[in-house]
């Protein structure tokens, strides 16, 4: 490792260091206990690492675990995350995206929609939300979807002759990353988030249901995509007009053949697994009892394999995000959330009679809280439990709190702040883009979530979940 790598990671481990020790020797602080000023100086340290990516994040939430046993935290409350329904969600939907693209059934499915629309900007970023919405469905993992569609993006960016770091090619791929991401939180097994929102649910004990999830959330998620397939073009108008042939398309697809048996396999099993997310109200069983059904089918059909599964997901991203569930429960335990409340309920508390003012405000802390958590699962978990029981109370229901937590939960004005844009730096070689066209785009995206936000306040009282 070069010297100054090396440097680097000694001198965020001793900001990181430095950080937590200060925290957790500062004077009584009130509203906390001891117990709770030390999980909170545990989480500073680790969410610095996180940000700083010295090291794996799966390393450094195992290392967190080990400092709250450490810091008193009983060990089957620090590990808890681990146990719960979100994770073995999470673990389940996950081999979802591996069959997915292992069949070829999701590259299949983006080149289809892709050779249905028109050859011109509006027509492939149109192609795109469709692509990430219909991924959406199978594939609950943000990057697994970027690591389908950005090659695609790219190769199309090239094929159609768009010089590097045009306003062309930076329209298209950095759209492409939006559409990647942004839809899939119009269901609750769209995203990583979605077993995030579960948890901090059950950590409240508040009942949540697929359907009526995608009721409150469907609706600013889809208009907040429209916003950006058109505000998009105008923060960075092309050259030139482009009217290109969907040949691009057509000719990939053809070359995959017909489908095949696998790929029928897989599409039925995500279908299946749709309805029965859909009707959970009926059945009543948790959303995992599915997907470890779904494993073995994917088994029997030859699509996992044994060597599959040390690499069809990230064991790392699992080990990271169990971590961050069990946090949820800690800081709820000692009482965290009700030392944050403290700050923001007096807020909560005025703002109330007025929802698309306190929407607002939550969406600005959320972005706030992202230059700290570079994942957001922090952030969301730590500002709804705060926060839920006076919103509440006051006829603002919990879906709707976190509605604008979820989708103002990926700024990029940083590339930490957003691993998928760091990524499609990394898929397109920093050829695509520049800092200032993504920039650009970013401040884009924090006014288009606001402006979302104010719009769905008036949805929601027009359907009657909020009054």
């Amino acid at each position: 490792m070069p010297a100054a790598a090396q440097n680097r990671k000694w001198v965020w481990l001793g900001v990181a260091a430095f950080v937590g020790i200060a925290i957790a020797m500062l004077p009584d602080v009130e509203g906390l206990t001891h117990a709770a000023q030390l999980v909170l100086a545990i989480t500073v340290f680790s969410a610095i690492l996180w940000a700083s990516e010295i090291i794996n994040n799966g390393i450094v939430s195992v290392l967190m675990m080990g400092l709250l046993i450490t810091a008193g935290v009983r060990p089957p409350l620090a590990l808890s995350g681990f146990g719960g329904p979100p994770f073995w969600a999470l673990v389940t939907v996950l081999f979802y995206g591996f069959a997915m693209k292992k069949t070829g059934l999701a590259e299949r499915l983006s080149y289809y929609i892709l050779s249905l629309f028109p050859g011109t900007y509006s027509g492939i970023l149109v192609a795109f939300f469709v692509i990430g919405f219909v991924l959406a469905l199978g594939i609950p993992s943000i990057t697994v979807r970027t690591a389908i569609m950005l090659p695609i993006a790219w190769a199309l960016v090239q094929s159609l002759g768009l010089p590097n770091h045009s306003r062309g090619s930076a329209l298209i791929v950095l759209t492409t990353v939006e559409m990647a991401i942004i839809p899939g939180l119009a269901f609750l097994y769209g995203s990583l988030d979605g077993p995030v929102v579960i948890a901090s649910f059950a950590a409240k004990q508040l009942p949540l249901a697929w359907l009526s999830y995608a009721q409150v959330v469907a609706f600013p998620t889809l208009l907040l995509c429209a916003l950006i397939l058109t505000v998009n073009q105008f923060l960075l108008r092309p050259e030139a007009p482009l009217h290109a042939s969907p040949d691009f398309a057509r000719q990939r697809l053809s070359k995959l053949g017909p489908l095949q048996a696998p790929e029928w396999i897989t599409g039925v099993v995500v279908l299946v697994s749709i309805v029965f997310w859909a009707t959970d109200r009926y059945h009543g069983l948790p959303a995992f009892v599915i997907g470890t059904l779904a494993m073995a089918v994917f088994a029997f059909a030859g699509i996992l394999r044994d060597e599959d599964l040390s690499t069809a997901i990230s064991w790392s991203l699992l080990l990271y995000l169990g971590g961050v569930f069990g946090l949820a429960n800690v800081i709820q335990d000692v009482k965290v959330t009700d030392w944050v409340a403290g700050l923001f309920v007096p807020i909560a508390r005025q703002l109330t009679s007025n929802p698309v003012l306190l929407m607002i405000v939550l969406s600005l802390a959320m972005f706030l809280l992202r230059f700290l958590d570079p994942s957001s699962f922090i952030a969301i978990a730590v500002l709804f439990l705060s926060i839920v029981d006076v919103t509440n109370a006051a006829g603002i229901p919990p879906l709707v709190l976190m509605a604008p937590l979820l989708i103002a939960s990926v700024p990029f004005w940083m590339s930490y702040q957003n691993f998928w844009i760091a990524m499609g730096e990394g898929l397109t070689s920093n050829l695509a883009f520049t800092p200032s066209q993504r920039l650009r785009l970013a401040n884009g995206y924090a006014v288009l979530v606001l402006v979302t936000t104010a719009v769905a306040v008036v949805y929601w009282k027009w359907i009657g979940v909020l009054r």
